[in-house]
């Protein structure tokens, strides 16, 4: 037995309270522990199922609870817990009570009718007397199926999911997993996050589900999941793939089909650079979630256009101006699966510039060349984070310079562009001072400066402003 299938085995026959609350926040627990008493004290059996139980098996901090409520009808769990917790209107419908408070949902055993195709046409039952083991078949996948007794504080595991997380296997737990095709961008980020391999028939259940009804919400909460949380990213492209679900993400289909030259590139496809890329991000992300969201939807989409340019010659495969050729299938992507605009805005220049700093180095003006990529991607520090995962990400043999990463490095931080855009030192008080108000020579003779501060043309207050002096003394405005 591996060690890591030992302590499964030991985190599944100690599993108590004390390892819920060692595992999340303080206040959370709390508010769940109170919770349970509550309704304990009415006659209800409370489980806490799902997510937090299969992070507390294998040991993982996670920070929210979703609570099962036995016994006891819907309004007695919603009059129970009325007096002490602010409950959210949303997902009553669903006989789910979202504490307005802390992230725990609590919920009664419940069944739902498909009425069509679309995600969130369903009707849903309550479900009166009512088992585990039925509670749980209406669950997506058996690593999801656990529960957790908190009375006997009792492990409930009635399909088989501590044996499934223990071999790596994402298997759906019945036949209604195919009401709902959520469930196979759940199943992309499950595998990403905790290395699964999927079974045969699920694959098979999956491939006979379509995207079409998911709301772009749902479908971007998904991928943010994979890229956040994902341990191997890898294997959640790789899991949709086998699902046949490429075909509904064309920019990463075309990865899948474009070839690459195997001395730059021995890994193969463009989809296979990518998901080692994706990898390499995972094991590097800062924990600062806005940045690693940028960065890891930048090392994603950073060759989407390789697709577009590919040709061969006797000299191999090549792929010349992909970067600028990946700019509308990154766009593409990113707004079919509802990503922000402040991330697409971030992303997207990243893709367009990941190629640009082999050019800084032994080439013209350095502090210049800096400047004007740093104004180009928002933030240097950014870009050769991709960068660097772009070249970790062809496998074993990749070398990278480090001297010129620290070089382009320092010279950032001397220049205060490693984390943050060039700041213009003319602004438009400078040039109210000689009398221009806004107008379109206003704007224009910012941008000259503005572009000349980048040249390196001046580079502080006092010769700006001469310089300011010589341009609005020119003829040629």
């Amino acid at each position: 037995m591996s060690s890591e299938s030992h302590l499964l085995g030991e985190l599944e026959s100690s599993l108590t309270i004390q390892r819920f609350r060692d595992l999340s926040p303080k206040d959370v627990f709390g508010a769940a522990s109170r919770i349970c008493k509550m309704l304990i004290g009415a006659g209800a059996t409370p489980y806490f199922v799902g997510g937090c139980v299969r992070d507390a098996v294998l040991g993982n901090e996670f920070t929210d609870f979703d609570i099962e409520i036995f016994s006891i009808p819907f309004d007695g769990v919603e009059r129970a817990l009325g007096g002490e917790f602010a409950v959210e209107k949303t997902g009553k419908a669903f006989c789910v009570l979202k504490l307005r408070d802390f992230p725990i949902d609590v919920s009664v055993p419940r069944s739902e009718v498909k009425l069509g195709d679309k995600h969130t046409n369903f009707h849903v039952n309550v479900i009166g007397k009512c088992d585990v083991k039925t509670a749980a078949s209406r669950r997506d996948f058996t690593i999801n199926s656990l529960y957790f007794d908190v009375k006997n504080e009792k492990l409930v595991d009635e399909f088989g999911g501590i044996g499934d997380l223990r071999s790596r296997i994402l298997r759906h737990v019945g036949e209604k997993f195919s009401e709902d095709q959520l469930r196979v961008l759940r199943g992309m980020q499950f595998a990403g996050r905790f290395c699964l391999r999927a079974d045969e028939e699920t694959i098979e259940m999956c491939k006979n589900l379509s995207i079409d009804g998911l709301s772009k919400e749902r479908i971007f909460s998904e991928w943010e999941k994979l890229i956040l949380q994902g341990t191997a990213p890898s294997f959640g492209l790789r899991f949709i793939r086998e699902c046949g679900w490429l075909k509904f993400f064309p920019q990463i289909y075309a990865m899948d089909a474009c070839m690459q030259d195997p001395k730059a590139h021995p890994e193969g496809s463009v989809f296979d650079h990518t998901c080692m890329c994706l990898d390499v991000f995972a094991k590097t992300r800062t924990g600062n979630r806005s940045e690693d969201r940028i960065i890891g939807f930048a090392a994603l989409c950073h060759d989407m256009g390789k697709p577009l340019v590919t040709t061969r010659d006797d000299r191999g495969i090549h792929h010349y101006g992909h970067a600028e050729a990946g700019v509308v299938p990154a766009s593409e992507f990113l707004r079919s699966i509802n990503a922000p605009n402040d991330l697409i805005s971030a992303v997207i220049p990243l893709v367009l510039f990941h190629m640009s700093t082999r050019s800084l180095v032994g080439g013209g003006d350095l502090d210049s060349g800096v400047l004007h990529l740093a104004n180009s991607v928002g933030r240097m520090d950014r870009l050769l984070r991709l960068c660097r995962i772009d070249l970790f990400g062809r496998g074993g043999q990749a070398k990278y310079d480090w001297d010129i990463e620290t070089l382009l490095t320092d010279t950032a931080q001397r220049l205060g562009v490693l984390s943050d855009k060039p700041v213009p030192i003319i602004r438009g008080r400078h040039l109210e001072q000689f009398g221009l108000s806004p107008s379109e020579k206003f704007s224009k003779v910012l941008g000259i400066c503005f572009s000349a501060q980048l040249d390196r043309k001046f580079t502080d207050f006092e010769s700006g402003m001469a310089y300011l002096q010589r341009i609005l003394e020119s003829e040629s405005l």
